[in-house]
């Protein structure tokens, strides 16, 4: 794949930011790091709810007590989970993460009322499957 050459224009307080990322994230130089942003920001697909296959991770943090919802996939035939991890931060405090793959606008809905349980932190976070091989390799 070739490069191709462009400018940019950013406010001097961003192109400090994008600097000091730069630096802590140990990119070889602000292109490195504007195309890692961008192969991200692509593959994740944010906002997108269609029929593009995603693999997730569903993360819940939640008092050992607390009893969560049942999530049944069956309504959602996409969705495959391929592992329930849970285990106890502190003695009162547990962690899940559940890693999941289907269709995009399936894996929102169902996941949705899991992260938004009452007395649960919770994120979903998706990369298209797709989109995912074809960043990666540029």
């Amino acid at each position: 794949m070739s490069l191709m050459r462009f400018g940019v224009s950013m406010e001097e307080e961003l192109v400090t930011l994008l600097d000091d990322l730069v630096d802590r994230e140990q990119y070889a130089n602000r292109s490195e790091a504007l195309r890692s942003l961008v192969r991200d920001k692509l593959a994740r697909g944010e906002g997108r709810e269609d029929d593009r296959p995603v693999a997730g991770i569903v993360t819940l943090i939640y008092p050992w007590n607390r009893t969560l919802i049942r999530a049944p996939v069956a309504p959602f035939p996409s969705i495959r989970i391929f592992s329930n991890l849970q285990l106890h931060l502190q003695d009162d405090i547990c962690l899940k993460v559940l890693v999941v793959q289907g269709k995009s606008g399936e894996v929102h809905q169902w996941a949705r009322p899991v992260v938004a349980q009452k007395g649960v932190v919770g994120s979903i976070s998706v990369v298209a499957t797709e989109d995912l091989c074809a960043t990666l390799v540029s």
